[in-house]
């Protein structure tokens, strides 16, 4: 698996890692759990950790999309956590056209990357 989730209830706040390509069975494991974790808490915190980006199968950009057009009204915030060099620039962007507020750390600040999700007002 290059994808995992993890899910933290008491604090609204789901962490994605991804190192490797992204499958057809990584996405269809985690989104329904990623959309029934948001459709329960209302708004969420998110933290994606990507190590290493090898691609997505065929068919998953689209359906990413479509999935990311349903989660991000309910995202308030926004850690994209790499090393790899257009993510920031890409997650810059991004935060231009939608309301999440969205900050880029490099993986040696993944802990600084988790106290600023979790402040009140970042």
């Amino acid at each position: 698996m290059s994808v995992q989730m993890t899910r933290e209830a008491a604090k609204a706040l789901v962490t994605l890692e991804v190192d490797g390509k992204v499958t057809r069975e990584d996405f269809d494991r985690i989104a329904p759990e990623f959309e029934a974790f948001v459709e329960e808490q209302g708004q969420i915190r998110l933290i994606e950790v990507i190590r290493n980006l090898e691609g997505f199968e065929p068919g998953l950009i689209w359906d990413g999309l479509k999935l990311d057009l349903r989660v991000i009204p309910h995202i308030t915030h926004c850690a994209v956590v790499s090393d790899i060099g257009w993510m920031s620039p890409l997650a810059k962007a991004a935060s231009a056209v939608i309301s999440t507020q969205l900050r880029s750390f490099a993986l040696a600040d993944l802990e600084t990357a988790q106290a600023w999700i979790m402040d009140p007002a970042p």
